[in-house]
């Protein structure tokens, strides 16, 4: 037990606050990717930039799990599904925790987005934030918001961006190099640390229903890697990550189409 709550304390004190960690980025492609979320297109939009939602057909639903340091906890767990409304845009609800029963970070969200055209595509999503103490501590509560951005510049090109309560700031790029390897790039500027994160990331598809996947991280300096295969309308997406501080997490995720 003291180990655990040691664990949590250098956890915290690293991120400084639980906000900006409740809006990690998630889903096993983006986490094998070096982290970078803001560019991709796909129902984890609900947590990593609400309008890559305005891509989706029909519902869509997706699990995550996070193993972090091999600790259950210190798992972070979500849920999300999405309907996408032929003319008004794309609707989704999320689920999202880390921690276990004694101490946990939860966010819930509701999320609209819409594709205006090639060049513009734009998601909002409210968010309710709970910081629950399973002792004699008070839970703590607040609102929240996310605002995202994309931009299909070219055939390859991919601009994005990301704020969540003024906080927390992600821009990024996706290009396409070649018809089976892609490459994202991004930066993070969370207010309530020092410095600003940079992300770089890479896929190869093996062939069409199967990828590979690495990148790298920059402030705190963390290695991914990963891969995904998808199976008709089912996308399974494992990642691994080197935390140079915290050693390995491991994450997997599930995610289609109905």
């Amino acid at each position: 037990m003291r180990k655990i709550y040691f664990i949590l304390i250098i956890y915290l004190l690293i991120n400084r606050c639980y906000a900006s960690d409740i809006v990690r980025v998630i889903g096993g492609r983006a986490v094998a990717m070096g982290r970078t979320s803001v560019c991709e297109q796909s129902v984890w939009g609900l947590q990593n930039n609400p309008a890559g939602l305005s891509y989706l057909n029909g519902w869509n639903f997706g699990i995550y799990y996070e193993n972090q340091w091999m600790m259950k906890e210190t798992a972070f767990k979500s849920g999300a599904i999405a309907k996408a409304i032929p003319k008004i845009g794309c609707i989704g609800l999320s689920v999202n925790q880390f921690g276990s029963s004694e101490y946990s970070e939860n966010k819930f969200g509701i999320a609209y987005a819409r594709d205006f055209g090639p060049y513009l595509q734009m998601g909002l999503q409210f968010d309710y934030l709970l910081l629950h103490w399973d002792h004699d501590y008070p839970n703590r509560r607040s609102p929240g918001f996310e605002l995202g951005i994309q931009s299909q510049v070219t055939e390859r090109l991919r601009l994005g961006a990301f704020i969540f309560n003024i906080q927390v700031m992600r821009l990024g790029m996706a290009y396409q190099i070649a018809d089976n390897f892609i490459t994202q790039c991004e930066l993070e500027k969370n207010n309530e640390q020092q410095g600003m994160q940079v992300r770089c990331g890479f896929e190869y598809l093996v062939f069409n229903a199967f990828g590979l996947r690495t990148g790298v991280q920059y402030n705190p300096n963390i290695l991914t890697f990963g891969l995904g295969y998808e199976f008709k309308h089912v996308h399974v997406d494992v990642a691994a990550q080197l935390h140079q501080m915290l050693g390995y997490s491991i994450q997997i995720g599930l995610s289609g189409k109905v």
